[in-house]
């Protein structure tokens, strides 16, 4: 893994200090690492663990490991088996969740042989989520953001450590919205058009609903406090005139209580590796595993981590005008939403404009005089992203979704 981290570093140096030409190199010897993700934590579910292998630098493509034998036992002796649901993926044949005072250990057989064992890992104590504060702030950049900080109180006397991952839900409104829409009726001479209401099931009514979640390391720790207690630990922080939280934001937090291998393990991970490499098979540099083979320690080594952790999740929303009374910039451009072209039903030459344009316009309004009119055209059109928001988000609001 070395070799490969060493033509990173010269492939990069190529990149910034010539625009001539470009140089490749060819791949030097490549180890074929297993790759784990594996969780379990107090929630009572089938719990999930992913395995694949580590691929060459140049390759893009997911290597998954398959027909694996997949087993967590716990100290008393009982064991959860895996099936495969999914290429790489494994599932447990049965619902459970961590238990306190017990510690859980993975066995992993591969198709090849190849046998792995994790350390034993222990549940650490629940802590429970107080709230997150959103409030406007100048970042390091000197930008003004919303911070979104979380407040959470546990259980241990000597501290515990912690780390957070969330999904975020955003209301988005479209930039220009009518309930009609364009119907084709013929898409050949003669051509005919109508227009008739948007199935609100189909289109909306004009908000959509855009989904996001965090993709970093988010640990910190109470073990060098005082109290066992995380207060004003930020979660995200988004630009102030984001369209994002421009009306109303959801944010569901999951909270992990680690215990101290797990932490270690993120701490350096977050410090000399991006953790979505680590899970879409490459990888710069050795972080040390909790799991290792059996077969062949000193040659096989894993890439990935056992954890065992107990989890709490809250959701909360917010409106923008409980933030800030600052506006926000849309998620378009409001030049690009000025112009809306009057496109004729048929040319003459046996092709319809109207209809030409429906591929990227539609509907925003009848012209003075209608069909016919002064125009000459039946219909005003505009730009789809103007008077659509669905390639941002559903437009179903969500299940959990409140105003």
């Amino acid at each position: 893994m070395k070799h490969l981290k060493n033509i990173t570093y010269i492939l990069l140096t190529i990149l910034f200090s010539s625009c001539i030409e470009s140089v490749e190199f060819p791949s030097t010897s490549f180890e074929s690492n297993l790759v784990v993700k594996a969780i379990i934590t107090n929630e009572f579910k089938n719990h999930s663990v992913e395995l694949s292998r580590t691929i060459p630098i140049e390759s893009e493509e997911v290597s998954p490991e398959k027909n694996a034998t997949v087993i967590i036992t716990n100290e008393s002796g009982v064991t959860y088996n895996f099936q495969e649901t999914g290429e790489g993926i494994y599932t447990s044949t049965s619902s459970f969740s961590a238990q306190l005072n017990q510690k859980y250990t993975l066995s992993i057989e591969t198709a090849s042989g190849e046998k792995y064992s994790s350390s034993s890992e222990q549940l650490p104590i629940i802590a429970e989520i107080n709230d997150i504060a959103a409030n406007t702030e100048t970042n390091s950049n000197d930008e003004s953001v919303i911070a979104f900080k979380v407040n959470a109180t546990g259980n241990n006397n000597e501290g515990s450590y912690y780390r957070y991952e969330y999904e975020e839900t955003y209301k988005i409104r479209a930039f220009i919205w009518n309930s009609k829409r364009i119907r084709v009726l013929s898409d050949v001479p003669p051509f005919d058009f109508d227009l008739v209401d948007k199935e609100p099931e189909i289109y909306g009514n004009g908000f959509c609903y855009g989904y996001g979640k965090s993709n970093n390391i988010l640990i910190t720790e109470t073990k060098t406090l005082a109290q066992d207690q995380v207060q004003g630990f930020k979660i995200r922080e988004i630009p102030i005139d984001s369209y994002l939280v421009g009306l109303r934001y959801s944010i569901l937090l999951k909270q992990y209580v680690l215990n101290q291998n797990t932490y270690d393990y993120y701490l350096l991970l977050d410090k000399f590796s991006d953790p979505n490499d680590i899970f879409s098979q490459t990888q710069v540099g050795n972080i040390p595993s909790n799991i290792k083979s059996e077969t062949n320690p000193e040659k096989d080594k894993v890439i990935g981590f056992f954890e065992v952790s107990s989890i709490t999740s809250k959701r909360f929303f917010f409106n923008r005008n409980d933030i800030t009374d600052l506006s926000y910039k849309n998620y378009t451009d409001s030049n690009a939403c000025d112009e809306f072209p009057k496109p004729a039903f048929d040319n003459g030459f046996g092709s319809s404009p109207l209809l030409d344009f429906l591929q990227t316009h539609i509907f925003y309004n009848e012209p003075p005089g209608g069909i016919g009119g002064p125009s000459g055209a039946p219909y005003e059109v505009v730009l789809r992203q103007c008077g659509d928001c669905s390639h941002l988000g559903a437009v179903k609001e969500p299940d959990f979704w409140t105003e």
